[in-house]
C-alpha cells in the first residue's frame, strides 16, 4: 500500500525548524524570494539555528517543570535576556505556538518511523492492525515519556488541530485496500479522537491504572474488533451483571 506521509515532518528536533513548516503548513511567501547576499544568508541561518535552540530549551523546561513555562524562565535557561528571546518570538503566544508545532512535528515523525520499523522488521508490508498498533503504541509512549510535554501540546491550539488532521490522514492509509474514501476519512478522524481522549483520561487516572502496553492492546482491540468482541472484558461485564 502506498503511504503518504503528508504533511512533511521535521528532521530531528535539534535541527533548525521554522515550526509551521515542520508540520506542513503552507506559508505564503508572496512569490519568489529576493536574492540575498552571503552575509544575509549567514545571518538567516544563524537566526534559525538560535530559534531552534530556544525551542529545544523550552521543550526541556516543559518536560522538567511543567507546561506553564515563562519567557523569563526560557531566557534564564538559555543564558540570555528576555529581550533577546523577544527578538525571535513576538510574544508568549507566538512562542507557545512555535513550541507546540515543534514538538508535534517530532511526534508525527515518530509515528511514521514506527510504521516503517514494523514493515522493515517483518520484511513485508504490515497489515492494517499492525499499522494501527504501531501508531497507537508510539502515541502512548510519547505521552508516558513526558506527561508535562503531552499536556502542553494537547491544549486546544491551531498546531494541535493540524497535527490531529495529519495523523488522521496517516491512519486512513493504514486501512485495508478498497476502503471507500468517505469511510476512511470518517473512521480515521473518529479513531484519532478516540485514542486522544482515551490517552488523556489514562494520563490523569489514579493508580493502579493500565500499563502502556495494556492500554495499547485495549485501544487496538476496541478499534479493530469492537468492545463486544473483547471476550475477557465481556466476561467481566457479564459477571458483574449477574
Amino acid at each position: 500500500m502506498n503511504r503518504s506521509t503528508q504533511p512533511p515532518v521535521a528532521a530531528p528536533e535539534l535541527e533548525p525548524s521554522s515550526g509551521a513548516d515542520a508540520i506542513g503548513l503552507e506559508l505564503d511567501t508572496g512569490g519568489g524570494a529576493p536574492p540575498v547576499d552571503g552575509r544575509s544568508a549567514r545571518w538567516a541561518r544563524h537566526r534559525e539555528q538560535r530559534r531552534a535552540e530556544l525551542l529545544h530549551i523550552a521543550r526541556r523546561l516543559i518536560h522538567t517543570q511543567g507546561p506553564d513555562v515563562t519567557m523569563e524562565g526560557i531566557a534564564a535557561a538559555s543564558g540570555t535576556s528576555k529581550s533577546i528571546v523577544y527578538r525571535y518570538f513576538a510574544d508568549k503566544s507566538q512562542l507557545q505556538r512555535a513550541i507546540g508545532m515543534h514538538i508535534l512535528s517530532g511526534m508525527h515523525r515518530r509515528l511514521v518511523e514506527q510504521m516503517d520499523q514494523v514493515e522493515a522488521e517483518s520484511g513485508r508490508s504490515a497489515g492494517p492492525e499492525q499499522r494501527i498498533r504501531a501508531m497507537i503504541a508510539a502515541y502512548v509512549a510519547a505521552a508516558e515519556a513526558s506527561p508535562h510535554v503531552y499536556r502542553f501540546v494537547t491544549r486546544p491550539s491551531e498546531g494541535l488541530n493540524h497535527f490531529l488532521t495529519s495523523v488522521a490522514r496517516l491512519v486512513a492509509t493504514a486501512l485495508p485496500d478498497g476502503t471507500p474514501a468517505a469511510v476512511a476519512e470518517v473512521w480515521s478522524s473518529g479513531a484519532v479522537g478516540f485514542v486522544q481522549g482515551s490517552v488523556d483520561r489514562w494520563m490523569n487516572a489514579a493508580a493502579p491504572r493500565l500499563t502502556a502496553d495494556e492500554l495499547t492492546d485495549e485501544l487496538v482491540s476496541w478499534l479493530m474488533h469492537g468492545i463486544l468482541e473483547d471476550s475477557a472484558l465481556l466476561a467481566d461485564i457479564e459477571k458483574e451483571n449477574r
